[in-house]
């Protein structure tokens, strides 16, 4: 009844469809192993821990995140009509996803949580990249705006954390924050 396995990516991508639909406590090594028909053991050659489980899942979610998000065109948008489009695929992908799948990163050694957050650093920086190109782009934003008191870095990075707050809160959308911005834009 076993099969061959074709890829660790096949495994990361049991594991994503089980907390998807299952729930992330459905996610560990036994239920992977089941739903892809392969035995425990062989699926350890593949991902050795759990904690390598759960890098190879929370890797899944930001590679299908920025995916989507690299497809977007902020050369087409204003600024804000961006910050709303990245806005409306983060939170689906996270309503697919449960919002409280990262608390499984709170229970790793603090070595292991450096590893999670140096990867959810670097793909906080791609997000932070693509906001400073929409906004480098958006034409209607005054260049005399920015100055040495306030600049665009600053405010790609207020805009970035108000973005993730409103994630972290559950907000549907972030409307109040968009027209706050065109406020301060435009």
């Amino acid at each position: 009844m076993n099969k061959n396995v074709t890829s660790r990516q096949e495994l990361i991508d049991a594991a994503m469809e089980i907390a998807r639909t299952e729930g992330v406590h459905k996610v560990n090594i036994r239920n992977i192993a089941q739903k892809c028909s392969i035995s425990v053991g062989v699926l350890y050659n593949y991902i050795p821990t759990k904690t390598d489980l759960i890098f190879a899942v929370v890797e899944g979610f930001w590679t299908d995140v920025l995916r989507t998000l690299t497809g977007m065109e902020p050369k087409t948008a204003g600024f804000t009509d961006f910050v709303a489009s990245l806005y409306e695929i983060m939170n689906a992908h996270l309503n697919d996803f449960e919002r409280d799948w990262l608390a499984q990163l709170e229970t790793m050694d603090p070595e292991d949580k450096k590893r999670g957050r140096r990867l959810e650093e670097q793909c906080f920086q791609v997000l932070r990249n693509l906001l400073r190109d929409a906004l480098d782009r958006d034409p209607s934003v005054s260049p005399d705006i920015w100055n040495a008191d306030y600049t665009k870095e600053q405010f790609v990075e207020f805009v970035f954390h108000h973005l993730m707050s409103l994630l972290r809160s559950g907000a549907d959308n972030c409307s109040f924050f968009t027209k706050t911005l065109q406020r301060i834009l435009y």
